[in-house]
């Protein structure tokens, strides 16, 4: 299986650019504030480069299991109040960290500069996982592709495919061009087709407009998302002309803006049933 998939992605042309998001920024005294998610509450983090380690707000957390920790400054052990947090989950925008482990204190007299309430300070350490730039002169943070849990991005594409099947089943031309890439290939026993007209020519041809409809259903047998490419292993029932055809292949899918385009897509029959 393995071997398919690296097979595969040297299918995909290379330098994909994935697709940044944009996140809009707040500020405190001229340092960028950025909204994210932990659970299900919204929190403000201010942005600081120079800052090695992420720290949390203590009252922020202060329901969170956490254990007391103590702290170390340079002249040796101080008594400040310092608690070990673990979150399951933090998210800047589409970007998620899970399981991280972070230091909470008091940090009101950061508050009381900013004049607003700060659930803590987003150091390098996490700025860097984020694949977070900040913009301060637009006042926006850039956050690289690659957005997206690989769940998330797999129920994503399967609901997209759900209605380019519809659009299939349909002959609905126009809708299933877009939902392949410009320079999808289509590998079948029949002939290797190139090229998004290529491949509508044979489709059009072949299936679409036919009296009874052609009718076409995917189900997936492995799927695998490896960045902004998905790859899946599938099973294929295709009614034709009175009979059902049963095909399994392979396709890979890659993002492009908020769409998952096929790139690459072969098949072989299996079985014909009446």
């Amino acid at each position: 299986m393995m071997g398919r998939i690296v097979f595969l992605l040297l299918l995909v042309p290379a330098g994909i650019a994935l697709q940044a998001q944009e996140i809009p920024l707040e500020s405190c005294r001229q340092l960028p504030i950025v909204k994210a998610a932990v659970g299900k509450h919204q929190l403000q983090f201010l942005l600081d480069t120079g800052a090695a380690t992420t720290l949390l707000n203590l009252k922020s957390f202060s329901s969170a299991d956490a254990t007391e920790i103590t702290m170390e400054s340079w002249n040796g052990t101080v008594a400040a109040k310092g608690r070990r947090i673990t979150l399951s989950k933090l998210a800047v925008g589409e970007h998620e960290l899970e399981n991280l482990s972070l230091l909470a204190v008091d940090l009101t007299p950061l508050e009381r500069s900013c004049q607003r309430r700060v659930d803590g300070v987003l150091g390098a350490d996490l700025i860097a996982r984020l694949g977070l730039t900040i913009d301060l002169k637009n006042h926006i943070g850039i956050l690289e592709g690659q957005a997206r849990s690989p769940e998330a991005r797999l129920s994503e594409l399967m609901q997209q495919q759900a209605a380019c099947e519809q659009a299939f089943n349909r002959s609905d031309e126009k809708a299933f061009a877009e939902c392949l890439d410009p320079d999808i290939v289509l590998l079948t026993s029949k002939g290797d087709y190139r090229g998004r007209k290529s491949v509508m020519k044979h489709f059009k041809e072949s299936y679409f407009g036919q009296d009874p409809p052609v009718q076409v259903s995917l189900t997936p047998r492995a799927r695998r998302a490896i960045g902004p490419v998905i790859w899946m292993e599938y099973d294929m029932s295709v009614t034709f002309r009175g009979q059902v055809m049963k095909t399994r292949g392979t396709a890979l899918y890659q993002k492009t803006g908020d769409r998952w385009l096929m790139s690459n897509m072969n098949y072989s029959v299996a079985q014909a049933e009446k």
